[in-house]
């Protein structure tokens, strides 16, 4: 699949690549339009990236329904498990990213009058719970903070 010369598209393969997931692609009747081992191999790394089945399977051309059924395949056990690496992949991103703007903030610009004066850096510590109650959820440990005798 020859990728489209969109400026991102250069730093989306290299944050891709830094994920390092390797599979074997699913084999499927040969379609152009069809799920090449190129648009596999692009389709686990927008999942990377993306976190969403449903914008990563657009992103490559293809309905989410076809990514599932794709899945469900006889010959895909690698292709599955590269899937749910990339999710667990994207998972731990996203966390970061979050936790990395609740840190340094967002800056949100000031108008007056139609005209931009200025702008603050908004510190969003909901954002913050949000992200570190996310990996706590991921954590093996969690089971100790439910306990009830943790907080006494």
């Amino acid at each position: 699949m020859k990728e489209p010369h969109h400026p991102a598209s250069r730093r989306i393969r290299q944050r891709a690549a830094a994920f390092g997931i390797r599979f074997r692609a699913v084999k499927v009747k040969a379609r152009h339009d069809g799920w090449t081992p190129e648009r596999q191999r692009a389709f686990i790394d927008r999942l990377c990236l993306i976190g969403n089945v449903a914008r990563a399977a657009r992103a490559v051309g293809k309905t989410p329904q076809s990514a599932y059924r794709l899945r469900e395949h006889s010959g895909a056990g690698s292709f599955c498990r590269a899937w749910d690496a990339a999710l667990d992949a994207s998972r731990a991103h996203a966390a970061d990213l979050a936790i990395l703007r609740c840190i340094e903030g967002e800056t949100v610009p000031v108008f007056y009058r139609g005209r931009k004066i200025g702008e603050w850096t908004r510190h969003d510590n909901r954002l913050l719970l949000g992200a570190l109650g996310a990996l706590a959820r991921d954590n093996p440990t969690r089971a100790k903070l439910k306990n009830k005798d943790f907080f006494k």
